[in-house]
This record gives C-alpha cells, structure tokens and sequence, in this order.
C-alpha cells in the first residue's frame, strides 16, 4: 500500500469504539449499510458483472418467463431491476430504509416494475409464492448463532413454492483463508467529490468469523467507521443449514459461469429447493 496515496492505517482502530469484551456483533448491519457503502460499494458494480449474475439467476433458478422472484436483503436493486428488465415480477426486502427508496428510484429511472419493501429478511415473507429466491452478496451469516442465521433461510423457503429454487451466495471460505488479504482500499468518485473505503479484516477462528472495520474517508475530511462480523461456513455447513430450514437437493458452484466449487472460486454459490 503506498503511504503517501492510501489512507493511514495507524490509528484506524481508534475512529469507532471496540465492542467489550465478550460482547454480540448482532445488529450491526443496521448502521453499516448506509449512503457511503452504497455509494462506494453497492451502486459502483460492474454492469457486466451485474447482467452475468441476473442470467446466471434465470439458469439456475429455472426460472419461466414472466416468472415470480424473490430478492431476500435486495440492497439498492442492482440484480432485481436487470431482471425485471427480462419480464420478470420481483420483490425485493431490505432492512435499510434509505435503499429500499433507491432502488425504487433506479426502478423509476429504468422504467420496469419491481416491488421494493422495507422490512426485516429474518421475518419477511411475500405475499404470494415465487418461483424463485435470491440472497446475494454474502448478506447472510451476520448473526453470531446457527439458529438466528437459519431463520433467514427459513423465510426463503417460506417464499417459494414447492419445488422452487434458492439461490444463496457466500464466501469461498477455503479460498478466502488461503488468500487472506489484512487491508483493501477501494476509491470512488462521487457528485461531493472521492470518497475513500480502508477494510480491515482478521478471522476469529475459535469462533468461526471474519470480522471487519469498515473506515470512510469522506470528500469534506470526515472519517466514519463501522464494525461487522459474517460467520464464516463451509459448504458442508451451509448444506447443514439450509436443510434446518427445510430444503433438499443441496449443491455448490464456484461462480455464476456455473463452473464447480474449488479451492480458489471466486465464490461458493448454494443452490438448493423447496420439497415439490
């Protein structure tokens, strides 16, 4: 990292308190995922990588034409507008207020309907049953209990109908180990000016988790700085639990060409289906 272009890591620990000894990383994600993380993180996608993944999507879920889906912590609707760009009825959830209002703005915006709720994904459910489910981007595992964490796979199941598929996207538990990387640095240029996102990272192995400090370097000078923690599940974990929560025909893939899950994939993908 250079000294001179990157943010100082010395004293970065400092910006935001530690949790006390012992204490719960539970809810944190309510105050993480605000507009600098969205701005430099979740509406800064690839377009390319984003239209991959919503095909990716209409293959794996084996999804009909017009078909119903579900988006289980849709964020700002980066994959539920492509792919209600295709014809198909979406509905997104997202605890955070703030995105669910931009995804329905980049819906206006794309001129597609798609159906955004502000709610809680460990409780929320759609009205109607869908042929399809997706939890993207590693938004699972944010509880510190297998129990908690299973109530979130359960809603999923919950919203499909039988025989209809889950798609759950995770770490590569093995290939983020044996590539471990302490510090990534990601820059962004926004209307205010560049913003600046320094990510710290250690795993807690005794306690099966990747923990982070999240450190924002606003255009105006602030600094800003969040904590989280994701449990970190094998693929024969996350079998385990989406089982727990009621489905079969559990398998993995290591990104959305389809490829097999290995060693250094880009990503371990679990897909999995409700019991016809």
């Amino acid at each position: 990292m250079d000294a001179v272009n990157e943010p100082s890591i010395a004293g970065v620990r400092e910006l935001a308190p530690e949790p006390a000894p012992g204490a719960e990383a539970t809810g944190w994600w309510t105050t993480l995922y605000d507009d600098a993380l969205a701005d430099v993180l979740l509406d800064a996608a690839d377009p390319a990588e984003t239209e991959a993944t919503a095909e990716f999507l209409v293959r794996a879920l084996e999804l009909a034409p017009g078909a119903r889906v579900f988006d289980q912590c849709c964020g700002t609707g980066r994959l539920s507008i492509p792919l209600a760009r295709r014809g198909f009825e979406v509905t997104g959830v997202d605890l955070i207020e703030a995105y669910v209002a931009r995804a329905r703005a980049a819906a206006e915006r794309a001129g597609v309907v798609a159906r955004f709720h502000a709610g809680d994904a460990f409780a929320w459910t759609p009205e109607a049953p869908c042929a399809g489910a997706f939890n993207w981007w590693t938004s699972f595992g944010y509880a510190d209990d297998d129990a908690t964490n299973v109530r979130m796979l359960a809603r999923a199941h919950d919203a499909l109908r039988p025989g209809a598929r889950l798609a759950l996207d995770f770490h590569n538990v093995a290939g983020l180990l044996r590539g471990f990387r302490e510090h990534v640095v990601t820059r962004r240029q926004t209307a205010a000016g560049e913003l600046v996102l320094l990510r710290e990272s250690r795993v807690d192995l005794p306690r099966g988790r990747l923990e982070k400090r999240w450190c924002f370097f606003h255009p105006d000078g602030r600094r800003s700085a969040h904590d989280s923690a994701v449990r970190l599940y094998l693929p024969t974990e996350l079998a385990r639990l989406l089982e727990a929560a009621g489905f079969v025909d559990v398998r993995f893939c290591g990104d959305v060409r389809g490829g097999p899950l290995e060693l250094d994939s880009e990503r371990c993908i679990a897909l999995a289906r409700r019991r016809p």
